[in-house]
């Protein structure tokens, strides 16, 4: 029965995390722009987890000689992929750019090979080739379910970004809780991107309706934030991580249901095979789990 009940909370986390997707494509199909989207998303999200901090009796900052690191990955590197991940989402549908950036397991992998960190097995060259191999097939599909050159350059840079941000926080953030740095991650980033909307002069005035779609989203980040970590600690790394793998087919399968974005054979071929990839590094690289669930979610 617990076993049960963690699943199916780990299962709505994860359609939380494709609900974030959704609505980020339908605010760049409105014409809303990253600074504004993405700087309401992430400051009421941010103010929701540092309720929960307070409400849960958990640390609201991190230790001494660590707060600086955490204002620097989500004022540098997680705002940069916030904004990478979202500029995409305006040259592409939700299901290729979701589908494409899921290969950052693969290249966590392979930075950690390269790094010396992990010794690369048959397994993973076959989890390595799926990754690549079906983000190609994504790129390359017709139909509905399409991205521009620039959408893929967008895209390949949010999955560069927020895999130095998984390895750069597990190597600098060894003593902060992790429900405690994604509060003042997210808060840090939307803070930075506020500051550069206001400068660069491309802040919009969202509408009554727009500002309900930016509130849901930054509500289901939280709530995604929230259920993720309560399963982390229930069901623990490995099995956290493959099952929050969901998240790509919910955010596919909810662009499809309420974006009309239809998904091709082929392209849903190539997905298929980014999950397979995903799943496979994350199955025989215990280390790479630890840091992807300590990171956050586009």
């Amino acid at each position: 029965m617990g076993r049960t009940r963690d699943l199916a909370l780990a299962a709505l986390g994860a359609f939380c995390f494709g609900l974030t997707i959704v609505f980020n494509r339908a605010a760049a199909r409105d014409g809303l722009g990253a600074a504004t989207t993405l700087s309401i998303r992430f400051a009421i999200a941010g103010l929701l987890l540092l309720a929960l901090l307070r409400v849960l009796g958990r640390p609201l900052l991190p230790p001494r000689g660590e707060r600086l690191r955490v204002a620097l990955l989500g004022c540098g590197l997680y705002a940069a992929e916030a904004t990478f991940f979202f500029m995409a989402l305006e040259r592409g549908t939700a299901a290729a750019v979701a589908l494409l950036f899921y290969t950052y397991p693969a290249v966590v992998t392979v930075v950690e090979v390269a790094l010396g960190r992990m010794r690369l097995r048959a397994v993973m060259i076959v989890a390595l080739a799926l990754a690549v191999g079906g983000g190609a097939v994504v790129a390359a599909g017709g139909g509905r379910v399409s991205i521009t050159t620039t959408g893929i350059l967008f895209t390949l840079g949010s999955v560069c970004t927020f895999s130095t941000y998984v390895i750069a926080s597990d190597r600098l953030l060894v003593r902060t809780p992790a429900l405690t740095a994604a509060a003042w991650t997210t808060l840090g980033g939307g803070v930075v991107i506020l500051c550069l909307g206001v400068v660069q002069a491309t802040l919009v005035r969202p509408g009554a309706k727009e500002l309900a779609l930016l509130t849901g989203n930054a509500v289901a980040t939280a709530a995604a934030f929230t259920l993720f970590f309560v399963v982390l600690g229930r069901l623990g790394p490995s099995r956290t991580a493959i099952v929050m793998a969901m998240e790509v087919v919910a955010g596919v399968v909810l662009a499809a249901v309420l974006l009309d974005e239809s998904v091709q054979p082929v392209v849903a071929a190539g997905g298929a095979a980014v999950m397979a990839g995903a799943l496979l590094a994350a199955a025989v690289s215990p280390r790479s789990v630890e840091q992807l669930e300590s990171a956050s979610t586009p």
